[in-house]
């Protein structure tokens, strides 16, 4: 069978990924495509409160582990992201790779999956942490770089650094870690826990918190900042080749409810996945109607009348923005 390994292979990675029953067919299809390309890796799945019937959709690869995640803990699963890595941490791997579980591979990707000793993920650029802290910034700030006001906090709550040790913060996802780091880790998730309110806000981003908005990433980055033991930060190696590369089908919409325009170059590879997990005899869990070839038409259309949708609401909200600034200035004139 396709993608199975030998019974002589021994592997020096594990990758890991989270599931719930919302991201099933999600992990299902990044299951498949890791699968499908032979990567050389143990793969765990920490399944969130997931019923035994859907397990049975992991459990028939081989080489799949399935951990059930801490049941006390009531938050997203997003903050599970340290208590996947470490389900890895007795089986003798080097490298850890986390990897979202709304990602699909475009090829093997084996090679990328040992960076060196350290925490291997994409950094960012200063015109993202410019749009990433706008609100945050108050007048004489230069943009580019982390808000002073969401650096106080996370110096006050890690309290060890006095300066911070990085630039730019970092993708809280698709990432590896050398297993010499297991510790850091594990401050990672005792860090959540001790910032993060314990309530699930249904997303991976908590807008109502000024320093902790990107919830798991937030506190990755304030401990990378102000750590006194922290992970030298290596480039990502997910990115860098365009044939072989760690897709990511999200944030929003989800791809399984509608899939946008910019993801729509990864439809055949989506559908050609699921065919070739049933020529393979694998079960399949019920498909959504994004990802069925027959339906390839109407995913297309359906994508481009949301990309218009989008830009009418962009529209729209300029000139209430520009509405409300020119009502402001006439009642001063007044």
């Amino acid at each position: 069978m396709r993608g199975a390994p030998s019974k002589n292979d021994t592997f020096n990675n594990t990758i890991v990924t989270i599931t719930d029953r919302g991201f099933l067919i999600a992990v299902y299809l990044l299951l498949l495509s890791i699968k499908y390309f032979r990567v050389r890796a143990r793969i765990h799945i920490l399944c969130v409160n997931l019923p035994a019937k859907d397990k049975e959709y992991l459990r028939q690869f081989a080489g799949v582990k399935l951990f059930d995640a801490d049941p006390a803990n009531t938050m997203n699963p997003c903050t599970r992201k340290a208590e996947a890595i470490l389900t890895a941490e007795g089986n003798g791997s080097e490298y850890i790779t986390l990897l979202d579980g709304d990602d699909v591979l475009t090829g093997d990707i084996t090679p990328y999956l040992s960076p060196g000793v350290g925490l291997s993920t994409r950094i960012k650029t200063p015109q993202e942490d410019a749009a990433l802290f706008a609100r945050s910034y108050v007048p004489g700030e230069i943009p580019g770089f982390v808000a002073q006001s969401v650096l106080d906090v996370w110096k006050r709550d890690v309290a060890e650094r006095e300066t911070p040790r990085i630039t730019y913060t970092v993708a809280g996802g698709n990432l590896t870690i050398h297993r010499q780091w297991l510790d850091f880790v594990r401050k990672w998730h005792a860090q959540m826990m001790k910032v993060l309110p314990h309530v699930d806000p249904r997303c991976s981003h908590d807008h109502q918190s000024h320093a902790y908005f990107q919830t798991d990433e937030s506190v990755l980055v304030s401990l990378l900042a102000f750590a006194h033991e922290a992970p030298a930060i290596l480039p990502g190696l997910f990115d860098q080749d365009p044939k072989t590369y760690v897709a990511h089908l999200g944030p929003e919409p989800k791809p399984w409810v509608l899939l946008p325009v910019s993801k729509l170059r990864y439809f055949t590879l989506i559908a050609n996945l699921f065919e070739w997990a049933k020529s393979q005899g694998y079960t399949v869990p019920p498909l959504p109607w994004t990802f069925k070839r027959k339906n390839r038409g109407f995913v297309y259309t359906s994508a481009y009348l949301y990309e218009v949708y989008r830009g009418i609401r962009r529209n729209v909200s300029k000139l209430m923005v520009r509405g409300r600034k020119m009502g402001g200035r006439w009642q001063r004139a007044g």
